[in-house]
């Protein structure tokens, strides 16, 4: 400290830093693996999308990949549209046939960025990502309600987005389950039979809970903090429950309604 003033080291910036070695990047891919293995839990830190070959990485998740590698983030964010005013249409097709249509108040966007120092304070990697409420997700929610939440998830976006290209891990994980907004929408399979009552027997008996809507779900319990044996008593019941119920569900999961408290309630 001079005349009260802080001097930091030096940011080192990667055009500096040496070359890893191949024997080095082994042994940093190998670590990841096992972190994976041995700390992490599906569910948690990470799930999978069904039909994709690799994990999805969760905020959790990277969190334990920071601590893992001693990585500093460093988030910064501003506001780049907020006109409360403005007023417009949306359409939204749905791969089951139908469409959702609506009136949306306001355009709020932020525009995040991350960046990852390593432990001597050198930059490994800057990442930015952006939020606003004219996503799916948000739309038919009220902008002041939903002012917050758009800026923490463009700054989770940056984050994760972040720690997979300082680590190198984006071989064994993929960009955050919030970044694949077709799989947020509710989907009714088409069942392919001969038996028309058949069909039908199969909707009503809980076919409508297709692996996206599960992953859906999976992630929605994961931000609440749900308890794992809550988890499993939501599916259960969704799994026997007929398609009208589950429909329901899932269009109240997507108001941000209050759809796990009585699996809560069941626990206590």
């Amino acid at each position: 400290m001079v005349n009260g003033v802080v001097t930091l080291p030096p940011i080192v910036t990667p055009s500096a830093m040496p070359p890893f070695g191949v024997t080095e990047i082994r042994k940093r891919t190998h670590a990841i693996q096992e972190v994976m293995k041995g700390v992490m839990k599906e569910g948690t830190h990470y799930g999978t999308i069904p039909g994709t070959p690799k994990a999805s990485l969760w905020k959790a998740g990277a969190e334990i990949l920071c601590m893992t590698f001693r990585l500093a983030p460093l988030l910064e964010s501003h506001v780049t549209v907020d006109d409360p005013e403005a007023e417009w249409a949306y359409s939204l097709p749905r791969r089951d046939g139908s469409v959702v249509t609506g009136t949306c108040t306001g355009f709020f966007e932020v525009e995040a960025t991350c960046t990852i120092q390593g432990p001597n304070g050198e930059i490994l990697s800057r990442c930015s990502a952006r939020c606003n409420n004219r996503e799916a997700k948000y739309r038919s929610l009220s902008l002041f309600d939903i002012r917050n939440t758009v800026q923490k998830m463009g700054e989770k976006r940056a984050f994760v987005s972040a720690v997979l290209m300082a680590t190198g891990a984006s071989d064994l994980f993929t960009q955050d389950l919030e970044d694949f907004p077709e799989l947020l929408q509710p989907v009714v399979p088409k069942v392919e039979t001969s038996e028309p009552k058949l069909a039908v027997s199969m909707v009503k008996s809980g076919v409508t809970l297709s692996p996206k809507r599960e992953a859906w779900l999976f992630r929605a319990a994961q931000e609440a903090n749900l308890p794992k044996d809550a988890v499993e008593r939501c599916l259960e019941y969704l799994r026997t429950a007929t398609s009208e119920t589950v429909k329901g569900f899932f269009d109240d999961l997507a108001k941000r309604k209050k759809v796990f408290e009585p699996f809560l309630a069941a626990a206590a």
